[in-house]
Order: structure tokens, then sequence, then C-alpha cells
């Protein structure tokens, strides 16, 4: 059984993020960015709670928030989950894969992404319920779904979920801490350059809430662009695969 080694894992994402560049950065700039700066910059406000509220009201305010995104966001990840299988399989293939074929595979496997995205996000929600460790544990098991798919074109997302329980035997917490590792460098700098930003531009109407929008849908598209590289290089690791199998 193969030991997740986090440390070859980062400099295999490193890798997989130098390759391809220009391709890469021109899908993640029309599934990730633009449809995230759509929503940031012409999508519905933040419903404010009346001066003085009180919990209930303060809940009732976040609720409507809510429901008013929840459709903008819901075709975010939508473009996001095609971006991620079109930027995974140029990152996976075994043999030269141009855009177009990139993003035909995406589309075509955009079904199977879906509902494997909707059956881990239930197996992990019911985890969280419990005690929040069995959820955890399981975002580490069923990381390398994503990848399993773009790789080896899995049509059923049962098999890919199974694919990514086999790999991931005795990683679950390994793979588990290195994309949480990742996510909070990711966290902390967007922290740090939206609170520069907040104090030079300003977090009102105008020119203050549109840069806050741009940095937030860059950042998001930060976050998902290395979120499928980690992904990608743990699933190399543990599918023994070799470093030169990545397109330089």
């Amino acid at each position: 059984m193969t030991k997740f080694d986090m440390g070859a894992a980062w400099d295999d994402t490193l890798l997989l993020l130098k390759s391809h560049t220009a391709l890469v950065i021109a899908i993640a700039g029309v599934f990730f960015f633009l449809p995230a700066l759509a929503f940031a910059w012409f999508g519905p406000a933040p419903v404010e709670p009346p001066a003085g509220a009180d919990f209930e009201q303060l809940m009732a305010s976040f609720r409507e928030s809510a429901r008013q995104m929840i459709p903008g966001q819901i075709v975010v990840a939508l473009s996001t989950m095609v971006g991620t299988a079109a930027i995974l399989r140029l990152w996976l293939a075994r043999t030269g894969v141009s855009v177009g074929e990139a993003l035909t595979f995406g589309f075509m496997l955009f079904p199977t992404m879906l509902v494997a995205q909707i059956l881990t996000g239930i197996a992990i929600g019911i985890g969280i319920i419990l005690l929040i460790v069995p959820g955890l544990y399981l975002v580490g098991r069923l990381a390398l779904v994503a990848p399993a798919i773009a790789d080896r074109a899995i049509y059923n997302p049962i098999d890919a979920i199974r694919t990514s329980w086999e790999l991931t035997r005795n990683n679950g917490w390994s793979v588990f801490f290195f994309l949480l590792l990742v996510a909070i460098v990711i966290f902390i700098v967007a922290l740090i350059i939206g609170g520069v930003l907040a104090v030079i531009a300003g977090s009102g109407p105008g020119f203050g809430s549109m840069a806050g929008g741009f940095v937030e849908a860059m950042f998001g598209a930060i976050s998902s662009l290395f979120s499928a590289a980690v992904a990608a290089a743990a699933y190399r690791q543990l599918a023994l695969r070799g470093a030169s199998d990545v397109f330089q």
C-alpha cells in the first residue's frame, strides 16, 4: 500500500500548475473567474438586518440572503465543475489533449461529476452531523473522485467513488490534512489582500465594491485551481503514476 507523502504531493502540485499554463489559465478564466465575477458584480446584495436587530431578525436576514444567492451560486458551481473536469483532463491524460478535446470531455463527463459531487456531499454532510470527525475523514477518502473521473473517463459515479475509496485506503487523514493545509494558506493570503484592499479602496458601493468583487472572484478561481491541482497530485501519487506523465 502506497504511503502518502505530503511533500512529494506539494512538489507535484506545483509541477502540475506549471504544465499547460496558458491553456489552464484560459479555461480557469472562463469557467472559474468570469462566472464568479459576474455573480459578485451583478448578483443580489446581502440583505442587511435592521438596526438593533435581535437574533431572530438576524437569522431571517441571513436566510433571505441565502435564498437570493443560491441560484447564482449554483450556476458558478456548475461552471466550475466543467472547468475542473477539463483542466484535470489536460493534466492527467496520458496522451496529448487539445483545449477543445478537454472541454468536450468536461461537458461529456459533467453529469457524472455532478452526481458524484452530490453523493459525496451527502456522505460528508452526514459524517459532519455525526460528531464532525467522520465527515472530515470522508473528505480525505473521497478527494480523488474528480481526478479518477478525469483520468479514467469513468461514467458511473459509484465507480468513481469506489476508485477514490480504494486509492486512499490507509491514507484518508493524510490526504485530508494536505488539502486542509493548502486551503488554510490560500484563505490567509486572501484575508490579507482583501483587508489591504478594503483599507485602500473602501468597502462601500462603487469602486470599493467592484474591487472587492474582483478580488473575491480572483481568489475563488485560484482556490478552485489549487484544489484541482492538489487532488490531481494526490491521485497521481496514490495511483502510482510517475511525474513523467505530466505535460511540461
